[in-house]
């Protein structure tokens, strides 16, 4: 029996559906085995926070995860952290998400145990957030202060030195990975975003803790008289 003739449209519908498909699977494969990847090196790190921890997929093991940290070590109270990846089942929406500069990204949201006395915000010194934080500054303008790695530190008055300090040397390490570091007043106190490309080349271990020490050196003064009250509170009750 003689197969049907297609058309040259035909043939290019057929060849761009064999496409699709075997990108989703290609695609879905790469994420699943880097979503494994990436949670054994976050995972490998979280001790250094302290806390209960409690694990969930994203939507499917191929989008990402969460992992919640409760009774966190101080300076934390309870954290969040995220790993979201890039749309590698659909090949028009990953070019598209590589063309736009997008990664495969880290969010960190944390609650501390004292509320930090100054906010700052870290962003690219020249770029659109930094436009956007100075179009809305609060009641008082932005102070802006240059860092490591093309990024900027703005606090409303002159930052505190040893929390500036503290960033500085963080982010002459993980800078170039840093998207945004903000510290606020409200809950969540500390949100941060970093791309996961060439960060996760470091040891998580050394990351998660570097975070640490630098919201202990934003609440470090505040953490002290929290541990007095503590002290005082243990020796009442007993």
């Amino acid at each position: 029996m003689q197969l049907p003739i297609l058309s040259p449209s035909a043939r290019v519908w057929w060849i761009l559906l064999i496409v699709l498909v075997a990108g989703y699977l290609l695609g879905t494969w790469l994420n699943r085995r880097r979503s494994k990847t990436l949670g054994l090196w976050l995972q490998s790190g979280l001790s250094v926070l302290g806390g209960q921890t409690r694990w969930k997929w994203i939507g499917t093991m191929t989008s990402g995860a969460q992992v919640a940290i409760t009774g966190a070590d101080k300076p934390l109270r309870q954290a969040e952290i995220l790993y979201l990846l890039l749309t590698r089942e659909l090949l028009p929406l990953w070019g598209i998400e590589l063309l736009r500069g997008k990664r495969d990204l880290l969010v960190l949201r944390a609650e501390l145990r004292t509320q930090p006395a100054q906010e700052f915000e870290v962003v690219p010194l020249r770029g659109s957030l930094r436009a956007a934080l100075d179009r809305n500054p609060g009641p008082d303008p932005w102070q802006w202060q240059e860092m490591p790695a093309g990024l900027g530190l703005a606090t409303h008055g002159t930052p505190d030195p040893r929390a500036a300090g503290a960033l500085r040397a963080f982010l002459e390490t993980y800078g170039p990975a840093i998207q945004r570091f903000s510290l606020r007043g409200r809950s969540p106190h500390a949100i941060l975003f970093a791309r996961l490309n060439g960060l996760e080349r470091t040891p998580s271990t050394a990351f998660l803790a570097n975070v640490r020490d630098v919201l202990a050196a934003c609440v470090g003064k505040g953490d002290r008289g929290a541990d007095a009250r503590d002290r005082a509170a243990s020796r009442a009750c007993c």
